[in-house]
């Protein structure tokens, strides 16, 4: 190599180090040191990894592929497994849904749903919401949460697209536009390595996200009162604001005291399930701390209960 090339290639050699440093800046409301834009690779997501001392992620034997447990009260994580690759977030994507529409709508905002019903997949859970049904905004949330229903998802996705491009777009335009501010909004709460292509999370390849960002996630809905008032519910009966009236019951078995996976701890948070890939996130608070946990990735829908109980146990037995 000649001398004139030496200097050159240092300088190549700096600045890529310096921009492999760079990730998407801190998040302002979890202090986690890591932060970083994931990048794909197939399946796998460069993030640059946080070391955990002790875990006790081997002691539990996780059925879940990923894994996290939160405490709230020391800002830190005590399991973080699989956090190398994407994860696909069912369900627990109708949590970024319902922060963005509460952030867009006003929660008594009546909402009539109209075409944008039909965009849901037909596979997908739903609330038995019709175009003819009048419900708040309050209400559709409550109808995500609980029955996890995809035309609550797309009724409110349309009316938060509504508020942001006018009333002149059509139904597929406005589902757009507001899940283009899902995604603003995500990074917004510093969700650096997630892509959403979808207000109700059913699948799709490129509606992914991490073990970093679902907790992210899953800390700002726990922030949020009236998320956590809906998805701390068993059941509700509701009245809607056109007089139709429903039964929807938590698709969480862990708040229902009659299951054998109930939890007196557990105060919420979301089930997300795709088929042979299942999910679930929960706040709990025990003797007042307050954690948060997400199993993903798991291969049969009852194997999320088996390791959050393992994992609420855990806390309850050595984290007091």
């Amino acid at each position: 190599m000649t001398q004139e090339k030496k200097p050159l290639l240092a300088a190549v050699i700096i600045i890529c180090l310096l921009i492999s440093f760079i990730g998407c800046g801190e998040s302002k409301t979890v202090d986690i040191k890591y932060r970083r834009a994931a990048v794909l690779h197939g399946e796998n997501a460069g993030i640059a990894l946080e070391k955990i001392p002790t875990s006790p992620e081997d002691e539990l034997e996780l059925y879940a592929a990923q894994a996290f447990l939160y405490d709230i009260n020391e800002g830190k994580y005590i399991i973080k497994k699989g956090a190398d690759k994407i994860l696909y977030p069912a369900s627990t994507t109708k949590l970024l849904s319902a922060l963005l529409a509460l952030e867009l709508l006003s929660p008594d905002e009546l909402v009539t749903p109209g075409k944008e019903l039909s965009l849901k997949n037909e596979a997908s859970a739903i609330a038995f919401i019709k175009e003819h049904h009048t419900l708040s905004v309050e209400m559709l949330v409550e109808a995500m949460l609980l029955p996890s229903g995809g035309d609550a998802a797309y009724a409110i996705a349309a009316a938060g697209g509504y508020a942001i491009g006018g009333d002149d777009i059509s139904a597929e335009e406005a589902v757009s536009l507001f899940v283009g501010e899902m995604n603003k909004y995500a990074e917004k709460i510093g969700m650096c390595g997630s892509s959403f292509t979808t207000p109700d999370g059913f699948f799709d390849p490129q509606n992914y996200s991490t073990v970093e960002d679902m907790t992210l996630l899953g800390i700002a809905a726990s922030k949020n009162e009236t998320i956590m008032k809906y998805a701390s519910l068993a059941s509700d009966n509701v009245v809607y604001a056109s007089g139709h009236s429903n039964t929807w019951r938590n698709t969480n078995r862990m708040l229902h005291e009659d299951d054998e996976y109930y939890s007196p701890y557990v105060t919420g948070l979301k089930t997300g399930t795709l088929e042979g890939n299942s999910c679930l996130m929960c706040t709990f608070k025990i003797e007042g701390r307050e954690y948060i946990a997400g199993v993903f990735t798991e291969k049969e829908e009852e194997l999320r209960y088996i390791d959050m109980s393992k994992i609420v146990d855990f806390c309850e037995k050595n984290l007091k």
